[in-house]
């Protein structure tokens, strides 16, 4: 769909967009399509499977791909300053983010030293740096869906106006048009809104399932 608007629309020179404008529009259509479902399932066991994919695919997308993003940008740092970048050094910069964000030093996840080399088999970092892309255009989607699930006026006019324009413009102006400011913290916020939800729902079934 987002393919289609945007030929349909733009000249050929401007109708190609960027994988960050690519990823807020199918994870637009995921949250979309999750909310839809969750709509129809009355099976606490089938609503509880979907409600933990979602909550893992946010884990994944915002948490990890960012985790994954400050890696890479202190390797850089550390290249640019002329440091050495040894396995052993790279191991080090990866399992002092690893566990920063995994709670480690607050007791909240253990995470054991062997984990430290796991970033030598993320394809990411073998491309150049843009998994803050992930992230960031999560964020913008979420935002967006929030927007139309709520109802909120000229917001569906908004979005399908977002697809259609490709490249046309940079992401960010795109993105402010379609009523989503990345500049500010709103659309993280509404993530974070998003994903308590989420957990309030799946404590409530796992509730009503001790219950029975």
């Amino acid at each position: 769909m987002h393919g289609y608007y945007a030929n349909k629309t733009q000249p050929y020179p401007t109708a190609d967009y960027s994988i960050f404008v690519a990823e807020v529009a199918s994870t637009l259509n995921e949250a979309l399509l999750i909310h839809k479902v969750l709509e129809t399932i009355e099976d606490d066991d089938v609503k509880l499977s979907v409600l933990m994919n979602y909550l893992d695919g946010l884990r994944q997308t915002v948490f990890r791909q960012t985790q994954f993003a400050e890696f890479e940008l202190a390797v850089h740092q550390r290249a640019e300053a002329g440091e050495p970048l040894t396995g052993d050094a790279i191991s080090q910069i990866y399992g002092d983010i690893f566990r920063k964000y995994y709670g480690h030093d607050e007791g909240l996840c253990d995470v054991d030293e062997k984990y430290f080399i796991e970033w030598a088999f993320v394809h990411h970092f073998f491309y150049d740096y843009y998994v803050y892309q992930y992230s960031t255009s999560f964020t913008a989607s979420t935002a967006l869906a929030e927007k139309i699930l709520a109802g909120e006026p000229g917001a569906v006019e908004k979005t399908i106006a977002f697809l259609s324009a490709g490249g046309s413009k940079y992401p960010i102006d795109t993105l402010r048009d379609a009523g989503v400011d990345m500049l500010t913290s709103e659309p993280f916020d509404k993530t974070m809104q998003a994903m308590n939800r989420v957990m309030d729902q799946i404590e409530e079934i796992l509730d009503r399932k001790e219950r029975k």
